[in-house]
């Protein structure tokens, strides 16, 4: 697969969650940069294409857009 990433992302295994409107949804946080991260979560069904993103740990949630879903996978850049 060609790598389009500016920069290497660094493995994790926080928990986050995406936010949008009233509605939540858990995740987990697999590898993460300053610029985007890989989530797994239940389904990708239903997930809109921007949301906020809180990661455990971390002050502020992060707006994202999903730039690739495949399944149970997300790939999301920061805004």
């Amino acid at each position: 697969m060609l790598e389009r990433r500016q920069e290497r992302r660094v493995s994790t295994s926080k928990r986050g969650v995406i936010k949008f409107g009233a509605a939540e949804q858990v995740c987990s946080v697999n590898d993460l940069t300053s610029n985007g991260a890989g989530l797994s979560v239940v389904s990708s069904f239903g997930v809109p294409r921007i949301f906020l993103l809180a990661i455990d740990g971390e002050a502020a949630a992060r707006h994202c857009k999903v730039m690739w879903a495949d399944g149970k996978k997300l790939g999301v850049s920061f805004e």
